[in-house]
Parts: C-alpha cells; structure tokens; sequence
C-alpha cells in the first residue's frame, strides 16, 4: 500500500491511498493532540535538566553555607577561648588590682596630709603686720573707727589693705596667733574703746578724768590682747557708749602682727 501525504492543515490533512491495484483510499487523520505530545517529549528533558542544575547549585550554596558555618564557629570558639584566658587572668590579678588601688588611696591621703602641712608651715612663716593711724575726727557709736594712715603693712594683698582703709576692719587672711594693741588720745572724759573679734568684744580701753580734773585737754588709754584668728575673722575698733572725739596723727594708732 502506497500513499502520499500534502498536508496544509496541521490539525486535519486528507491523505490519498492508492492499493496495489491503483484504486485510491481515503483516510480521515485527525492530529489535534499531536503537538501537545511533542511539547510533552520536549518538557520532559527540558525540566530534568532545569531539576539537575537546580540541585547542583542548591548544593553548591549549601556548601558554602557549610563552610561558613564551621569557619564562624572555628572564630567563636577562638574568641571564647581567649576571653577565658582574660577572665582566668583578671581574676588572678583582681587581688592585686585592689591592693594597689588602696595603695594609691593611702598616697593620695598622705600627699593631702603633707600638703595641709605644708601649708601650714609656711603660714606660720608668712609674716604679717599692720601699722596704721587715725585723724582728728568724732566717732559715735557703732561706727568703726578707720585709720588711713598706713604705717606699716606687711603680708596683707592691696584689696584688703584697701578694704581697711575704707571701712577700718582689718580682715585675717593668714590664720595664726595674733597680737593687737590700740592706742588712742582723746578729751572725751569717761569715754572708752572696745576691740571686737567678729563683732564680738575682746577688750576695751578706758579713758578717765585724771587729766581733765588737772585741767589738761587730752590723755590717752590703751588696750592690748593676744587672739587666735582663722582665715577671714576681722577685728575692728569702735567707741563705747558715747561720741568721742579722737585727737589723731600719731597719737592714736592701731598695731596688728601676726606672733606665730
């Protein structure tokens, strides 16, 4: 049996049959599922090998994966290994550590100890003294009595000698034992001073009428004390209960020097 194939339609063709003898037949093909069969032959090895390359790259990643993996664990334990060996040594040292911290307290302590003595020595020998004198003038009380004329001064900063001048209170800057004597001249008969440590009175000065009743204007009166005097204790000089009038130059002056 022969026959000839001339197909124009992909889905159905006519094809002509001819028999031995040369009658012709004819057959109906229908070929619709045709092509869904190539594309399946044709899938088939195409997704295995899709399939293949997939899992060889997947392995391939997890590989990789793998490696990094047992390389990040190599480094921990390497950094867990080295903070045991600081561990083990700060806890070796840590008694040490301490020890020396309290050494180095104990030294702080004894430097500030030697520098307060220090310090202390060398107030003791700073010297320090004030000379000073009054003018004529009337002095009521509570005013201070002020002496402008600077005799003597002698590790005293100008800001007090100042401050002394203006206001008359002599203000301690170098603590230590203080001796400090006024002397004042005046007519003013039973009229006295006081010297005031902090506005407290240490001792005053007393002027009587032995010389007014011999018919003499003026007599003089002093007042001395010895005092211990930190660092910003003033002494001032006021009158007592009455207005006095003060015969000054230098016959009334106030005399300040630091003993020890």
């Amino acid at each position: 049996m022969n026959y000839l194939c001339e197909c124009q339609d992909l889905e159905t063709f006519v094809a002509p049959i001819v028999d031995n003898n040369g009658a012709p037949l004819v057959a109906i093909v229908n070929t619709t599922r045709i092509g869904s069969h190539i594309v399946r032959s044709i899938e088939m090895p195409l997704r295995v090998i899709i399939n293949a390359t997939i899992d060889s790259k997947f392995d391939d990643k997890l590989k990789e994966d793998i490696v990094s993996s047992k390389v990040l664990g190599k480094v921990n334990n390497k950094f867990d290994a080295l903070q045991q060996k600081m561990d083990e040594h700060i806890g070796d040292n840590r008694n040490q550590i301490t020890e020396v911290n309290q050494d180095i307290a104990t030294l702080r302590k004894e430097m500030q100890e030697l520098k307060n003595l220090a310090k202390t020595v060398n107030d003791m020998n700073t010297r320090v003294a004030l000379s000073a004198c009054a003018s004529h003038t009337t002095v009521s009380p509570p005013t201070t009595l002020k002496f402008l004329d600077i005799k003597t001064s002698e590790g005293i900063t100008n800001q007090h000698l100042t401050s002394f001048k203006s206001s008359g209170v002599f203000v301690c800057e170098v603590p230590g034992l203080y001796h400090i004597s006024v002397v004042v001249m005046s007519d003013t008969n039973s009229a006295y001073v006081k010297i005031s440590k902090n506005n407290r009175e240490l001792l005053r000065g007393n002027i009587d009428n032995y010389y007014t009743a011999h018919q003499l204007d003026y007599h003089s009166n002093a007042a001395i004390v010895v005092t211990e005097l930190q660092k910003g204790d003033t002494i001032d000089i006021k009158p007592g209960s009455k207005d006095m009038r003060i015969h000054g130059g230098s016959y009334s002056c106030l005399t300040i020097v630091k003993v020890t």
